[in-house]
């Protein structure tokens, strides 16, 4: 088996060498402007392709009202007046309308689109992601019972 040592003066040194090996360089506060409109584009990019991929019109529509919500700092409480929105009898089917646009995310960019707050009993959203969800997908789109479409394409 292979085998690491690290060696330092220090004990603080000892566990700061073996924290950076564990956890990699330590983030500058102040990165480079590049390497942040990198980081949006490539943010932007692989969320246009899970929104692309999402099919379903529950899935899409819950979609847009959760990015509404995340925008103004609230949840969508799973309750019975959201089910009774969407058609369904119990709150469980939005496992199922979480599921998919969940698993195309982790797909692409490793992590979750749509995440559960036990505090709030609902759904939230990162707010970069709510913002590119938005607008990409239009305000009429999200009121008619169609799937949405990414702007520009019908």
């Amino acid at each position: 088996m292979p085998r690491i040592q690290f060696e330092a003066d220090t004990e603080e040194a000892l566990l700061d060498l073996a924290w950076r090996w564990v956890m990699g360089p330590a983030r500058d506060a102040g990165e480079a402007p590049a390497a942040q409109a990198d980081q949006q584009d490539l943010r932007r990019r692989q969320l246009g392709e899970v929104l692309n991929a999402i099919r379903g019109g529950d899935s899409r529509r819950f979609l847009r009202e959760v990015a509404e919500l995340s925008l103004q700092d609230l949840a969508l409480v799973l309750d019975a007046g959201l089910a009774a929105r969407y058609g369904k009898r119990t709150g469980t089917a939005f496992a199922g309308i979480v599921a998919g646009p969940n698993k195309v995310m982790r797909r692409v960019a490793r992590r979750d689109l749509v995440t559960w707050d036990g505090d709030a009993r609902g759904y939230r959203m990162d707010p970069a992601d709510a913002a590119i969800v938005l607008q990409r997908w239009t305000t009429s789109d999200a009121s008619s019972s169609a799937t949405l479409q990414p702007r520009g394409q019908s």
